[in-house]
């Protein structure tokens, strides 16, 4: 039995640092949102915080569903 050392840690450093922009993502998309949930509720409006809040999510999602992708040979 012969492993690839090489390849063990691509595919390892791929996940830690899929793991860390996908983190980035969600975190920065959530608190987007609830700060510009907040300022609406003082009655200031604040459009383009919630917009970019939601660009980050979905770029969440998006990274999720090409995890998916990845994973399915079907879908190659």
């Amino acid at each position: 039995m012969n492993i690839d050392w090489a390849a063990l840690g691509i595919v390892a450093v791929v996940s830690i640092v899929s793991s860390v922009i996908f983190t980035i993502l969600l975190a920065s998309g959530i608190r987007l949102v609830s700060a510009a949930k907040i300022k609406s509720n003082q009655g200031s409006s604040s459009a383009t915080t919630v917009s970019l809040g939601y660009v980050l999510l979905g770029l969440a999602g998006l990274l999720v569903l090409f995890g998916i992708y990845l994973i399915i040979p079907q879908f190659h």
